[in-house]
């Protein structure tokens, strides 16, 4: 049987356990669910002892079965790793980089700087993708990338991933030139009273947002509608002239431009912060070393600004 056969195995085990059963993962995989059961048997005599035991209608591990998934999860990732580093060997490259983010940093922060850093290093393969924090950690976690850069939070990490916290973004609230507040500042309570553009349940700056309020006893705003990209709230805003929150990164362009206001809350010191995470057996060539030590650099310039 060929390495590639038993990666995969281990992919699927894993997949069970991440998705909650067979069913869900063999509709990741798009396979058919008695062939998902079929490897976890296989896996099972392989190693000499069940791996999952049936509550009910849900499987759940059995002792070896976490010790098997620890493995198989560091196995597939430093696999995915090796599998970098020989294609680079093999084309030559100067080296590759492969970034995990979420929408707004991947949109406005990240690339920049990536880009700053390409210009640098002349035959760099670089390649930023955007998901949600969720996505980006789990394929921090399976060796797909490098590190991820996304919104923080102050949960503990998956196990094997290490977290750093790089620097607070400003939250403002951002408004069209000339419509509602009348003002540069406005309290946070009376910047709820306003018509609110909002981004899908669940994203991660919605969740932020929302913690800062209940911290304060405010409630949840309640928004006019709710849109998928900063670049649509944002025309949304200016064309309405509704409101919207957004870290001051996503639009000091816009500010800088006169196509928006961006609103100091005057009561408030909303944040969203922005973390870098990696696994904790990473081993970073040259390349991955300068793009965390760029990131590492506008952190200082941030505390710097602060004091």
């Amino acid at each position: 049987m060929s390495l590639s056969d038993h990666l995969r195995r281990y992919e699927m085990f894993c997949a069970v356990v991440d998705e909650g059963g067979v069913t869900r993962a063999a509709e990741r995989f798009q396979v058919a669910q008695p062939w998902v059961s079929a490897q976890l048997r296989t896996l099972e005599k392989a190693v000499h002892a069940p791996l999952f035991v049936r509550e009910g209608r849900r499987i759940v591990l059995t002792e070896a079965g976490r010790r098997f998934y620890a493995w198989a999860k560091e196995v597939l990732a430093s696999g995915a790793q090796v599998q970098r580093d020989i294609e680079d060997l093999n084309t030559g490259a100067a080296g590759s980089l492969s970034v995990a983010t979420s929408m707004a940093i991947g949109t406005y922060l990240i690339p920049p700087l990536m880009t700053d850093l390409r210009r640098r290093r002349e035959g760099a393969d670089i390649t930023i993708s955007i998901s949600e924090p969720a996505v980006a950690m789990r394929r921090v976690e399976i060796g797909e990338v490098d590190f991820a850069v996304t919104t923080w939070y102050d949960d503990v990490p998956p196990p094997g991933v290490q977290a750093e916290k790089l620097w607070d973004e400003e939250i403002v609230l951002c408004a069209a030139p000339g419509g509602p507040p009348a003002g540069d500042e406005i309290d946070l309570a009376d910047a709820l009273g306003l018509p609110i553009v909002g981004v899908p349940a669940g994203v991660a700056i919605e969740r932020v947002l929302d913690d800062g309020l209940r911290a304060r006893g405010l409630p949840a705003p309640t928004y006019v509608i709710r849109l998928g990209h900063a670049e649509a709230l944002k025309q949304a805003v200016a064309a309405n002239d509704w409101v919207c929150f957004a870290p001051r990164y996503c639009v000091a362009d816009d500010v800088a431009s006169g196509r928006l206001r961006a609103v100091r809350l005057r009561d408030a010191d909303l944040a969203e912060g922005i973390g870098l995470f990696s696994r904790d057996s990473s081993w970073f060539s040259p390349l991955q070393r300068a793009a965390v030590a760029s990131l590492r650099d506008v952190a200082e310039q941030k505390r710097v600004v602060r004091r």
